[in-house]
């Protein structure tokens, strides 16, 4: 699987990212208020089902599966759509919880809601419900 570490002294010393797989795939906003951060993702096409999202000691994983569906009787002449899997990670701050992640998809984008909360002694891995 392609791994690509990104770089950005200013992004990375608050969101160090690594992606796997297509970087081109999903392209991400993040956004800081005073609640916490907003993060939105673009996955145009993309059904429910087929993203993960999940966070494991500080680390927040978006994991998206994209599929091309063709009948038997077609055939590709031209494909820019990419067909596979796309994981990005975060790392965020030792004052987010999993509780205090929402996380929804609507028109495309999936967006996480991160509130900041009081420093999180025990950080257990646990998938965020998509809604």
């Amino acid at each position: 699987m392609f791994e690509l570490n990104t770089y950005d002294p200013f992004f990375n010393f608050f969101f160090p990212t690594r992606i796997e797989g297509n970087s081109d795939l999903l392209k991400v906003d993040v956004i800081k208020n005073k609640e916490g951060y907003l993060l939105k993702a673009d996955i145009p096409g993309v059904k429910k089902e087929d993203v993960k999202v999940s966070f494991d000691r500080g680390l927040l994983s978006i994991n998206v599966k994209y599929h091309n569906e063709i009948k038997e009787s077609e055939q590709y002449i031209y494909q820019e759509r990419a067909e596979g899997e796309i994981t990005r990670t975060f790392r965020l701050d030792e004052y987010i919880d999993s509780k205090d992640i929402d996380a929804s998809i609507d028109d495309g984008v999936l967006t996480l809601t991160i509130k900041k909360s009081q420093p999180v002694k025990d950080k257990k891995s646990q998938d965020i419900e998509i809604r």
